[in-house]
């Protein structure tokens, strides 16, 4: 009896799966149908198929000549002598810019610029360690519980970052981006206050910079004199070294920040990276247009057979 249920069992699983199986070579039997219909009708009606290549080539054509060249544009630039918020402003406001041009040529080279946006690159640690001040801040926020993560995201902090990127589209050649790229940047840094102000603060830094360097030469005394008898004074107290290895360290991160601070500040708004990249379809028109018309043809010319196999079915 047991045997018996168990062949009827088996017998019903099998029938299943032969059903399942004639569904799926079914289901790739109707695609393959298709596809030989579609070609079978584009062969039927060869002389319109041969007609719509020859119209997306030809109109492809017309469009490559004929289209305006378009750019994406990438620039990272560092704000200098606390210009961010004039940056983000002008850049905001880029139509009030492009309105008040200078001149025919000011007003050209801007107009061909479009969907320009800024945002800062993000970076936590640098910012913290940039100034005293911030440092203080950071130790601030984080006795505070201020999840410090959402805070450098946050747009209070957004404007505070040295780098930022400005992303932009042109339209002109890419062999003249770079002129309209040169006339944005040298209309922001035609500032005379943050001018005004380089003039000082490259000082300034400089100053910073010979600073932390008598620091470090300090510093670099201390432990040569360590162990040593210098005066009838022996220093051989070791339970700071650690501390001033640390402080020694973050002074040469110090300097090395106000090296970088120093190269990028021959400019308001210092240029540091460009990137310029073509916008749309790499495949030029004519070629994927023919395939297109062909293609929206073949789809017409079957959904046409089909109703005319199902109005002679229904009349």
């Amino acid at each position: 009896m047991q045997d018996n249920y168990s062949n009827v069992q088996k017998s019903e699983n099998e029938v299943e799966i032969e059903q399942v199986g004639q569904k799926i070579s079914g289901f790739f039997n109707s695609i393959l149908e298709s596809i030989f219909s579609f070609f079978i009708s584009l062969w039927k009606y060869k002389w319109i198929t041969l007609s719509a290549i020859v119209l997306g080539l030809a109109l492809g054509i017309v469009l490559e000549i004929t289209k305006k060249p378009s750019y994406n544009n990438e620039v990272v630039v560092a704000a200098n002598f606390g210009s961010n918020d004039y940056l983000y402003s002008n850049l905001k406001k880029f139509s009030t810019l492009r309105a008040n041009a200078d001149s025919p040529k000011d007003s050209l080279l801007l107009s061909k610029i479009s969907s320009i946006e800024i945002e800062p690159l993000q970076d936590g640690y640098t910012f913290i360690l940039s100034n005293y001040y911030n440092l203080q801040a950071f130790r601030l926020l984080s006795d505070r519980g201020i999840d410090l993560e959402k805070y450098f995201k946050s747009k209070m902090a957004e404007k505070n970052y040295r780098y930022h990127s400005i992303t932009f589209k042109t339209s002109v050649p890419k062999d003249s981006t770079e002129i309209v790229i040169n006339h944005l940047l040298d209309k922001l840094n035609a500032t005379t206050y943050f001018n005004s102000r380089m003039a000082f603060e490259k000082n300034n830094i400089q100053m910073k910079r010979n600073e932390l360097i008598k620091s470090v030469e300090q510093l670099n005394g201390i432990f040569s004199n360590f162990g040593n008898a210098t005066a009838g004074v022996s220093l051989n107290d070791y339970s700071n070294m650690e501390e001033l290895f640390m402080s020694k360290e973050y002074l040469l991160n110090q300097i090395n920040r106000l090296e970088v601070e120093q190269l990028e500040s021959s400019k308001v708004i210092f240029d540091i990276y460009r990137n310029t990249n073509a916008k749309g379809f790499s495949i030029p028109a004519f070629l994927y247009l023919p395939i297109l018309f062909v293609l929206l043809l073949g789809i017409s010319l079957y959904l046409y057979t089909k109703y005319q196999m199902f109005s002679k079915k229904h009349i």
